[in-house]
Parts: structure tokens; sequence; C-alpha cells
């Protein structure tokens, strides 16, 4: 059996044939120019006179067979629209964020990774909950050294197993002579790496630094460190320790026992080759480190870290031609420990030794402090109005990322589906980059992984703005209009830890992400169409979209009025 089927509001012939024997009879009936008839479920609409006859009378007629149908479809006359098939639009539109809708909010970035304060679990678990997203490891030499070579599977990594759980970064230091504690020298070169005593700082007594063995040991370790730990997400900064006294490099007042500036060199060397990944720090700008990827730690902070005194932290910096340097390479240290309980109250008085926190933290573009009182000083840490500042003292520290414009484009609306990207503003307002790879990532519900930019922020320094773009694939229409929550990301970030962007929005809850929302629709009278509806439109054939600029098309572009 086939079938035949004319648009009756042309006029043509609609005809259903059973047999192919009764193909005859139907000719007859265009010829004679019959009205409607039914006989024996035949249903026939015949054209008038001077409409051409679908058929071709010239065409042989077999009674057995149809004609033949050269259409390719089976249809001789206008052929209904196929509407799941419409072309790609090719409307594109960006839909922008209202910039007061995006406010500076430095509280999201509270829990930050790689910034602001510290303390070390090796002295006692925090009291408090001071936000903290870093710890300090300090060890003596011979936890991870000994006479066969590096004992780091033993000595180090069950301490960054625990820090990881924690979701916190480690800040390594190594020491040989920290005064007033068990020599950190390796039990095998007890004897034979003479050591001269002292009482200063509650005694102990110092290795010669330059002595072969005592030499060997320091590189050896580093080597190791370095072929275990470099680029290490769990690794954040490693302070290079090991000589002097706390591994501060200085013996004061004893300055003849110091390493030699060879010895010095040998260790600075052995560092930047080992670790060109993560991030290095010394404790002063000593000759030959300006030129080597060293940042610098100051454990006096705000005690001796402005002003006009030579040996105070920024003027040697200054002098050693390094107060650029942490551009590239990251300031840390710890803040002074005679003023952590007072630095915040309203009864520090600022004087040569007792600096204003915030103008050191700016002068010097630090990153994050050491500071065991918040976590533990006195059993509570800091209470009240301290609290608070201590919080915006940490969160001053470091980088800080704001998203400053933000705009959505759609394109492509095809089969419920648009083609989407974010492109966003990037503003640096921090006091120091951020020293590891970071990119801006965008995701919508339901998206299986958030969708990253290829644009490295990290080089951006204070000041500083950068436009990126975050391609999102082709998404489900509905999609859209749902919630995006921005943020950002680096490989140098463990599971649960985090970069926020410091900035809310009207649609952002109070802690968390930064969220943005787009709303894309079409008005049609007093009506609101999502994008993606269909809505039927007089005089089309299918139903005309909510295209993502707000306009109503057809299935073949066109658009709908």
């Amino acid at each position: 059996m086939s079938e035949k089927r004319w648009n009756a509001d042309a006029g043509l012939l609609v005809l259903r044939v059973g047999l192919g024997a009764m193909m005859m009879t139907i000719i007859s009936l265009f010829a004679l120019g019959c009205g409607d008839a039914d006989k024996d479920g035949l249903t026939v609409t015949v054209a008038p006179p001077d409409t051409a006859s679908p058929v071709d009378s010239a065409a042989p007629v077999d009674s057995a067979e149809p004609p033949p149908d050269d259409s390719g479809s089976g249809d001789s006359g206008s052929v209904e629209p196929d509407c799941s098939e419409c072309a790609e639009s090719a409307a594109t539109m960006l839909h922008s964020v209202a910039v007061g809708a995006l406010e500076s909010a430095p509280e999201r970035t509270a829990h930050n990774a790689l910034k602001g304060f510290m303390t070390s679990y090796l002295w006692g678990t925090p009291v408090t909950d001071f936000p903290d997203q870093m710890e300090f490891l300090y060890l003596p030499l011979k936890d991870l050294w000994n006479e066969s070579g590096d004992t780091l599977e033993a000595g180090l990594e069950p301490l960054m197993v625990a820090a990881a759980e924690r979701n916190h970064h480690v800040v390594l230091r190594v020491f040989v002579d920290y005064p007033n504690r068990p020599s950190g020298l390796p039990d095998h070169l007890v004897g034979d790496v003479p050591c001269s005593v002292y009482t200063e700082h509650g005694g102990g007594c110092s290795p010669d630094y330059d002595d072969p063995e005592m030499l060997e040991a320091m590189l050896g370790v580093i080597e190791a460190l370095g072929a275990r730990y470099d680029g290490d997400p769990r690794l954040g900064f490693v302070q290079l320790g090991l000589l002097g006294f706390w591994g501060e490099w200085h013996t004061w007042p004893h300055g003849d026992w110091f390493a030699s500036a060879d010895t010095q060199q040998a260790v600075m060397d052995a560092y930047a080759a080992a670790f060109p990944t993560t991030q290095l720090q010394i404790r002063y700008p000593v000759s030959g480190s300006v030129d080597l990827p060293l940042g610098f730690h100051d454990d006096s902070f705000a005690h001796s870290t402005l002003g006009e005194v030579e040996w105070f932290f920024l003027p040697r910096l200054i002098a050693a031609g390094a107060e650029e340097r942490w551009h590239e390479v990251g300031i840390g240290g710890e803040l002074r420990p005679e003023l952590q309980s007072g630095v915040f109250s309203d009864d520090y008085v600022l004087g040569e030794y007792a600096q204003d926190m915030t103008e050191c933290i700016e002068q010097t573009h630090a990153s994050y402090l050491l500071n065991y009182h918040a976590y533990n000083g006195a059993g509570v840490g800091y209470l009240g109005a301290d609290r608070a500042r201590a919080e915006e003292a940490a969160m001053a520290m470091g980088y800080r990322f704001e998203v400053a414009e933000a705009s959505l484009e759609l394109s492509g609306l095809a089969d419920g589906s648009v083609e989407a990207s974010v492109q966003l503003g990037i503003a640096q307002t921090g006091v120091a980059p951020f020293y590891y790879p970071a990119f801006a990532q965008a995701s919508w519900a339901g998206m299986s992984d958030p969708a990253v930019s290829e644009v490295d922020v990290s080089p951006l320094l204070p000041g500083d703005a950068l436009s990126v773009r975050i391609d999102l694939g082709r998404v489900d229409a509905a999609t859209v209009l749902e919630p995006m929550t921005l943020r950002l990301t680096s490989p140098m970030l463990q599971d649960g830890q985090r970069m926020e962007f410091a900035t809310t929005t009207p649609w952002s809850a109070a802690e968390g992400s930064t969220v943005l929302q787009w709303t894309v629709q079409c008005t049609l009278g007093d009506a609101l169409h999502p994008l993606g509806a269909a809505v039927p439109f007089p005089g089309h054939e299918c139903d005309c979209a909510c295209d993502v600029d707000g306009a109503f098309r057809d299935c073949d572009g066109s658009v709908c009025e």
C-alpha cells in the first residue's frame, strides 16, 4: 500500500490508494473534475480544473505499482516542515552583571590557602578556631638524616600526612642548633664535628658549619628533600634554615662562629637546585641571595621590621636591592613572640620596637606569619576586638582577587541548548601575588567538572587587573538560568583547601564561593518566557524559540513577530 497527501488549503488532491488495480479509476476521477467522493474508505479531494494535476499523465502506468516518485519524500506538493531539526541560531549576546552587584568582601577569603597566620602543631593542638591554612614544621636535622642518608619516610612524611589531613600546607624549616633545646646534630656527627658552647639565648653548642662532614650532611638532606618534595602540593614554603641559631643565619653575638661565605653560597645553591618549583625563603638578604629564587622571612615581624635602623628587616632588603623581590618570591616570617599577645589591643603603644601591623604587612608584602598566640595564647587566644583586628590582619596578608566585571556570552541556540562562556575582569587587591599557578573556574549545578580558564592569574601584582574567559561549552538552555559558582583553583590546592574571590553579590550566600546569576528571557505581551522556551506564533509553521538576545526566532532563524 502507498499513501499520498497534498495540502487541502492549496486545493490539491488528497488520494489514498488501496490496491494497485484501482489506479485507473482514480485517474478518471481527476479527469472528470469530481468533487468529494468516499467509496470503500477511499477519500478524494479534487483540485479545481485549473490546478495542475500531481500526476504526470505522460508517465507510464503499471497496473501493479503506483507511478514513480521523484521527490525522494513521497510527496509531490508542499512538505510538512520538520521542526525537530532547526538550524543553529546565528544570534550572539553578551549579558553583563551590573557593576553595582559586585561588592568587595575580604571576609570571604578568611580560609584561603597559603596566606594568613599559622601555628605549629608540634607545639600543641590549637585551643581556638582562628582560621589557619598552614602549619609550621620546625625539625632537627638528626630527624631527617643519619649515617646512611635521609630518614624522610620516618622523620617527615608522617607529619606531612597529618598536616594534609588538616587541609594545611606545610612551612618547613630544618635546624641544627636551637638555643635552649637539644642539639639537632645527627648522632653520627656528634664528636666529629667541632662545636662551640654558649650560654646566650638559653645556651647550646654551635657546630662548625664549615666542617666537611657537616657540609656534606646539609647538602645531602637538601638534595633528598628536593627529590622527594619539590612541587608537592602539601608543601607551601621551605625556609632554608640549617645555619645559625634557630636556623636564622646568624650566631649573634658570636659572629665569627657563623658559616663562611662559601658555605652559605653552597647551601643556597643546593636549595635553588633542589627546589625549582616550591617557594624558598631565607632569613636575610646575604650576599648572593638576591640573584637566586629566594624569598625572605622576618622572624621579628613588627618588632624590627620598618624604620631607619640598618639591621631591621626592610632596610636590609633595600640595602641589598631586594625590596622588589616580593614580585616573584614570597615574604613570610613570625610575629615577634613578645608582641603577639598585645599587638591588636587598645593598649598597644607604637614605638621603635613596637610597630604598626598594617604598615608592616603593606610595606613588606608579607603573605603569612607564625603567630602562636592566635591559637594557644593564655588558653583563649584573641578575644573580642583583639580577635576582630587579628582576623583583619590575617586577611590583609598575601594575595586577594576580586571580580570587577562579569559577562555571560551566549550563542548558537539549537535544540534547547546554547554555547556559553563567562568573561571575568579580575583585579588583584592584596599586598602580594599568589606564588603558584592559579586559574579562575566557573560551574553550574549538574556540571561534572568546573570549567577552568586558560589564563594564569598568579602574575598579577597588587593594583593589576586582567580579563579572562572561561569556556563552558554547550549547555542546556535551562542551565543558563541557574546560579553560577566562581572560585579560583591551583595545582597547589589539596582536597579540602580553597581559594575564594573577595567578592560578594546579591546571589551569594553569607559564606563560601561567589555566585552569579543571569535572567535571560523574552517578552511576549505581558508574559515572560525563559531562554529556549518554544511559543507558537501565527503564520509560522514551527514554534518560535526564545533566543539569547531576547527575540523569538523561527526554525529557519527568522525573527517571529
